[in-house]
């Protein structure tokens, strides 16, 4: 087997959202066979095809150290309870099988004791009893079940029947045993470890059982299966309680969550689930993709996902498929998965059933080349049953224009009611893709596109234009929203882009807003409105650095004007998340970049924390959900439940990082050019690495890339 993969590490707590992935070194032999965590979770242990195990922290996916002394491939392995022991098992097929056992220290990575398995037996599975004393194997022989003392390292005693999974009990008293006897006779067998005796079988399988695991308390069993099911049993009446159903494939590994009040399961169609044990009801699916994006589904159609991974998940409603990303605006919400996860309820939210379809959306009666920089298209909408909201543009990958329909008639036509509406929209010289959607009444979910490649043959009359609106607000109408470094982090970046777009834009339109007097609700979009007028070749950056709160599911720019953070005052004197979508989708450059350098400091910063629990929306899905809504890249300077940390160099530390990445550090292929995607490389890297060293703090900036990557400056002019 050539090749390298990787292991992905999931944040459970968090929306199981993907944190790592531990690439495996390229060559023969070297690919990952399995993966245990430690008891406390900081590290992971995997088994390799190149006979050694590697022992990584969990959260960087550094080596810590190698264990090596097998001399063929490792199988599996697994932890001890305390994770200072850990024992693996390895096999070999030469002219009949060769296999081992071997209990290792962690701490030093040696070998304590080597278990030789009888010549001929294929081991297919091993478990390390919760004292760690005792072993037990599983195998394809007539004695399956094999239960080692590791202290000596001799066997114990044997229990017969061909076995493919092996469990112990959480007090080390019993072992649940998958055995098999022949292609038609699948069962579960719990075994009396002190006595030797069988005490009962539990059948209802229809293939070979991969995965068994007990319940904390004991009561429970598990058993995934090749017949692409997973039961859960009665242990002591041997009954089976229920079945869980829904994989494509065989079920490879199964596990209680440590109260008891969960099931998880992994399968070999790439996902994993977490189920209640109470009612059999699924909480979430995990699903990775051959191209590592990923989604995390709840059943009512909830989800987080990987940059890419929602565009892999369709919905069917009536004869009509949709992509799950067509939900995105309403249903992209990890916190909900939180709360899922952590055995909230979602009662109250709707579901994905309940959502009304959106309008078909045709381009018609369009040319397809025009002479000038402008175009006429018009849309047509047929209204499916869910009513016509908001109507969207894109050029080129960025939102130029939103509309939301107000007036508009819709004439019943045929089967459908049907509208048209015109749009004058600007191009770019050369071929410009337009897309359009059209959303339902309540804007709850979009259209799938309609797309037109249009040329537009003219000549610019000069270089693109860089417009920045950078805005910085110290000063507030409540005076302990009062911040330090805003108004010299807007002042650093309004200076390092005038030295970067110097020779590459024809002309830099800068508008700093700095004063308490120009940084009102009112001031910000009206400069924003006077964007609109700037041309699609151009380049549109707005940088804030500010207060930004979450508030009852809906993200705020904390203006000047601000006294009261309470809902209701932010409604109507800071900047809501939907006002600011509207007015940035509709500046028509194609090239767009958002960066918010947003402080939750004091008692504000804790106040804001408090209501991510209570009040849903994270600030980072607030700015996902607007990267892809308008086509931008956005940057932010932390996630939610961290501090912005300031004072780095008299500014706050995520703009002072944008700045070193501007003025050249960003540009690691030292083309002369720093770019979005290379900007948003180096501030991943660098905000994270020096709040850790300088602070002694955690903060990671939240990242979306979104549209067209571009460069904004040059290096060293």
């Amino acid at each position: 087997m050539a090749g390298g993969i990787s292991t992905e590490i999931w944040d459970f707590t968090t929306g199981s959202r993907k944190v790592r992935s531990i690439e495996g070194m390229v060559g023969v032999g070297d690919n990952a066979t399995s993966l245990t965590f430690s008891p406390d979770g900081r590290t992971i242990l995997t088994s390799h095809l190149d006979t050694t195990l590697r022992l990584r922290d969990a959260y960087t996916g550094k080596l810590i150290r190698r264990f090596e002394g097998h001399s063929w491939y490792v199988d599996s392995v697994v932890f001890s309870r305390d994770g200072k022991r850990a024992l693996s098992m390895s096999s070999m097929l030469r002219l009949k099988f060769e296999g081992e056992l071997r209990l290792w220290d962690v701490e030093t990575g040696k070998t304590i004791r080597k278990l030789t398995v009888p010549d001929g037996v294929k081991v297919n599975a091993v478990a390390l009893s919760p004292d760690g004393k005792k072993a037990l194997s599983a195998a394809d022989s007539m004695v399956g079940v094999t239960l080692w003392d590791l202290e000596s390292g001799t066997a114990i005693r044997s229990f017969p029947g061909f076995a493919s999974a092996v469990a112990f009990s959480p007090d080390g008293r019993y072992a649940v045993a998958a055995q098999f006897e022949g292609p038609s006779e699948m069962y579960l067998t719990l075994l009396d470890l002190d006595s030797g005796q069988e005490l009962r079988r539990f059948k209802g399988h229809s293939n070979l059982i991969r995965a068994v695991a007990f319940s904390p308390d004991g009561k429970l069993a598990l058993s995934g299966s090749m017949d692409n099911t997973m039961k859960m049993w009665d242990v002591v009446t041997g009954k089976e309680i229920r079945t869980f159903t829904g994989y494509s494939a065989e079920v490879s590994s199964v596990s209680f969550s440590a109260d008891g009040r969960l099931a998880l399961s992994g399968s070999l169609d790439s996902s994993a689930r977490v189920w209640e044990t109470d009612s059999g009801k699924e909480v979430v699916k995990m699903i990775r993709f051959d191209d590592g994006e990923w989604i995390t589904v709840t059943p009512d159609g909830y989800y987080n996902a990987s940059p890419g991974g929602d565009k892999y998940l369709n919905v069917r409603v009536g004869n009509r498929v949709y992509g799950i990303d067509n939900y995105r605006e309403a249903f992209f919400r990890p916190d909900l998965v939180k709360v899922a996860l952590a055995g909230g309820s979602l009662k109250g939210y709707r579901n994905i059933a309940q959502v009304k379809t959106p309008p078909q959306v045709e381009i018609v009666d369009t040319p397809l080349t025009v002479a000038g920089d402008e175009l006429e298209i018009t849309l047509k909408l047929s209204d499916t049953g869910g009513g016509i909201g908001d109507v969207r543009i894109y050029l080129d990958g960025s939102a130029v224009m939103t509309d939301n329909t107000r007036g508009l008639k819709v004439v019943a036509k045929e089967s459908q009611p049907t509208a048209t509406r015109g749009y004058k929209i600007r191009l770019a010289r050369g071929e410009n893709v337009i897309r359009a959607v059209a959303f339902n009444a309540d804007n709850s979910m979009q259209s799938n596109p309609a797309e037109q490649i249009v040329t537009a043959s003219f000549t610019p009359s000069s270089k693109p234009t860089l417009h920045a609106l950078v805005i910085g607000i110290n000063e507030y109408k409540n005076p302990k929203l009062r911040l330090q470094y805003a108004v010299p982090d807007a002042e650093l970046f309004g200076e390092t882009l005038k030295r970067g777009a110097t020779d590459l834009f024809g002309r830099l339109n800068l508008v700093r807003l700095t004063t308490p007097e120009q940084t009102t609700s009112e001031n910000i979009s009206n400069e924003l409105k006077k964007m609109r007028s700037i041309n699609p070749e151009d380049l549109f950056i707005l940088f804030v650095a500010s207060h930004g709160t979450v508030d009852d599911g809906e993200y705020f720019l904390i203006t000047s004007n601000v006294g009261s953070t309470s809902t209701a005052k932010l409604r109507t004197d800071a900047l809501s998340q939907d006002t600011l979508k509207e007015m940035i989708a509709n500046i028509p450059a194609t090239k767009k970049v958002i960066m918010l350098d947003t402080c939750n400091a004091g008692q504000l910063g804790e106040a804001i924390q408090v209501a991510l629990l209570t009040r849903g929306m994270s600030e980072d899905t607030a700015f996902k959900i607007l990267s892809r809504a308008v086509g931008s890249t956005v940057l932010s300077s932390a996630t939610s439940t961290q501090e912005a940390l300031e004072g780095y160099q008299g500014h706050g530390l995520f703009t002072w990082v944008l700045a070193q990445g501007m003025m050249g550090k960003a540009d690691k292929g030292k083309s002369g050019y720093v770019k979005t995607t290379d900007l948003v490389d180096y501030v991943e890297n660098e905000v994270p690495e020096i709040a850790e060293n300088h602070f002694k703090r955690k903060q990671y900036p939240t990242t979306s890339v979104s549209g067209q990557g571009f460069p904004i400056g040059r290096v060293g002019l």
